[in-house]
């Protein structure tokens, strides 16, 4: 079943300067699509189509079988849909657990609910429950990151969007990341991620697709393209 489906997509910023020419992808219930191209290939516009911060002039986006165009982005959450942009969103004078809480916003009329999706991130997170009363601005960068997570799974969300998850990331703090979200592919999470880690975003997807100047260039299994990512790296440097 596909939880996500963009069909045929023309967007940009400004008046007759499309950034994505006609861009399609599907993403399976339950796997990982991974975006992957060169700088400027539209990838990070794409996602702001699919969350309702730019409106395409032409083609739609599906979520669950229904319309997602035009919805706007403050909508997604309550659709099931959480969003987690390269930028940091956390909430540095707040505690770590009430960044938490503030990812399950949309149960905020159903206490005991939100307790208990609280409860289960912290199981997932022992590194984060730990910290829960340390304010967020406190924490490493890879932990902000983890706790970015962390905030966006609360509302157990039917589809996960992630760009660029380790930008500016140390390595070794980098692999932590890549292991939470094998671990997600473990548990069924359906996740779309865009990630100019070329390598890591092969080796997590179910399944990937190639931009490339705004156009849909190629797609296919993680096997076919371990087989050659060799010659699809060399072409981008």
């Amino acid at each position: 079943m596909r939880v996500l489906s963009v069909l045929d997509i023309t967007a940009g910023y400004v008046d007759e300067v499309d950034v994505l020419q006609g861009v399609s992808i599907d993403v399976p219930e339950g796997k990982i699509v991974s975006v992957i191209g060169p700088n400027g290939s539209g990838k990070s516009t794409l996602l702001r189509v699919i969350c309702g911060f730019l409106t395409p002039s032409h083609g739609e986006v599906r979520f669950g079988g229904r319309k997602l165009t035009g919805h706007s982005a403050h909508e997604m959450a309550a659709l099931g849909i959480s969003y987690l942009p390269q930028e940091r969103t956390i909430f540095p004078h707040l505690s770590v657990e009430r960044n938490v809480h503030l990812g399950g916003w949309t149960m905020k009329r159903d206490k005991p609910r939100l307790q208990q999706a609280v409860a289960r991130v912290f199981e997932r997170f022992p590194m984060l429950a730990e910290h829960r009363t340390s304010r967020a601005g406190e924490l490493s960068g890879g932990m902000q990151k983890m706790l970015e997570l962390a905030r966006a799974l609360v509302i157990e969300p039917r589809l996960l969007i992630f760009d660029e998850p380790t930008v500016g990331l140390a390595p070794a703090i980098a692999k932590d990341v890549y292991r939470i979200l094998n671990r997600l592919r473990e548990q069924a999470l359906t996740v779309l991620l865009v990630d100019q880690n070329i390598r890591e975003a092969v080796a997590l997807a179910d399944h990937i697709y190639v931009l490339e100047v705004g156009r849909n260039k190629s797609n296919g299994t993680r096997r076919e393209f371990e087989t050659d990512l060799r010659s699809i790296i060399k072409e981008w440097l």
